[in-house]
C-alpha cells in the first residue's frame, strides 16, 4: 500500500538514521586493536619462551593514526597494532637480532650435537640441546665458521598477521561490533 505523503506527483523521502554513538563506535574498534597487538605480543614471545637467560623485551601498541583527533572528525582515521622488540642493547635483544638476521661468520664453539632452540620462519621456540662453549676469534685461523642461518621472525609474525583471518577479519568483527553499539546493526 503506498501512503501519499504530498500533494505533488514524485516525492521522495529522506529517513533520517539515528545519531551515530562516535565513541562506542571508537571503542570496539580501539579494544580490537588493543587485543591484536597483544596477541602480535604473545606470538613473539612464543619465539623466546624456551631461553632460559637474556630475552629481550618484547613491546605491544595500539593506536589511533593520526594521533589526537576529535571523535567526531574519526572518519580518516585508523587504529594500528604493532609488536617488536625493545632496542635496549640488552644481550637478550642483541641475541635475538643475530638470529633474526643471521650471521656470515660466528666464533662461538658449541657443544657436540648442538640443536638450536628456534628454526627458519617459526614463531615457536623448541627445547634445543647444548650450549655455547667459547667463544674464540681464532678459530679456522681467524676466519671462523659458518654463521648463523636467519631466522627472519619478524617476517613469519608479518605473514601471520597479513592473513585475511588474523587482523582483517578481527577488525571486520569490530566494525560490526560498532555498527551494533551505535544503533546501526544491518
Amino acid at each position: 500500500m503506498t501512503t501519499i505523503v504530498s500533494k505533488n506527483p514524485v516525492t521522495f523521502r529522506a529517513i533520517i538514521p539515528r545519531p551515530l554513538q562516535i565513541n562506542s563506535m571508537d571503542a570496539a574498534i580501539r579494544d580490537a586493536a588493543i587485543q591484536a597487538a597483544k596477541d602480535m605480543g604473545k606470538d613473539l614471545d612464543k619465539v623466546i619462551e624456551t631461553w632460559k637467560a637474556d630475552k629481550p623485551v618484547i613491546m605491544t601498541e595500539a593506536k589511533l593514526v593520526p594521533a589526537g583527533m576529535a571523535p567526531s572528525t574519526k572518519a580518516h582515521s585508523s587504529y594500528t597494532a604493532s609488536a617488536w622488540l625493545k632496542d635496549d642493547g640488552s644481550r637478550g635483544y642483541k641475541k635475538f637480532m643475530y638470529l633474526e638476521l643471521g650471521t656470515e661468520r660466528r666464533f662461538a664453539v658449541m657443544t657436540p650435537g648442538f640443536i638450536p632452540k628456534t628454526r627458519a620462519g617459526q614463531l615457536k621456540s623448541w627445547v634445543g640441546k647444548g650450549k655455547m662453549l667459547v667463544i674464540n676469534k681464532n678459530i679456522n685461523h681467524g676466519k671462523g665458521l659458518p654463521g648463523i642461518k636467519k631466522r627472519e621472525f619478524i617476517k613469519a609474525l608479518r605473514e601471520r598477521w597479513v592473513k585475511p583471518t588474523m587482523f582483517k577479519a578481527r577488525m571486520a568483527a569490530a566494525l560490526r561490533k560498532a555498527r551494533v553499539v551505535s544503533g546501526h546493526a544491518m
